[in-house]
């Protein structure tokens, strides 16, 4: 104990900033609240899947309707669940993305060879694009800041 209080002083003299987590708070939930915006593009409201942690998402998120882009970003995590929040859309255009953090998904079920791309802050399209593809594929969204599905 009296170590970890000299620590704690030398830390403090230093110019540190000490967090306290109260013990009976249990491990933080990974909570970003992201959301969409348009763009002059209509954007549907969300719907949510949850799985239990560890399973893979795709085993539980929804199908995408037909003549969508289907994009799934992580909304909620604790230690049992993750809980996809999902947005269909159906509209060309640009959308913003607002707090995407780490992994999620895509599921292209349009038509043709309309392909769905995620830009970056200056506009610049982001690799992989996502052809039609009728099925859940990984994706990064932390260096994407818009996403244009056709």
């Amino acid at each position: 104990m009296i170590r970890k209080l000299v620590a704690t002083t030398a830390a403090l003299l230093a110019g540190a900033t000490l967090f306290v987590t109260p013990a009976s708070a249990g491990a933080a939930a990974f909570d970003p609240n992201p959301t969409i915006g348009g763009n002059g593009q209509a954007v549907p409201a969300p719907h949510y899947a949850t799985g239990a942690r560890g399973v893979s998402a795709p085993s539980y998120l929804p199908s995408c309707p037909f003549q969508r882009v289907c994009i799934a970003v992580l909304d909620y995590q604790d230690a049992n669940i993750n809980t996809w929040k999902i947005y269909d859309l159906y509209q060309c255009g640009d959308y913003s993305f607002y707090d995407w953090h780490a992994r999620g998904w895509i599921r292209n079920n349009q038509s043709g060879g309309a392909v769905a791309v995620r830009l970056n802050s200056t506009w610049s399209v982001l690799s992989p694009t996502h052809p039609v593809d009728n099925r859940w594929l990984d994706v990064n969204w932390e260096p994407a800041y818009h996403f244009r599905p056709c």
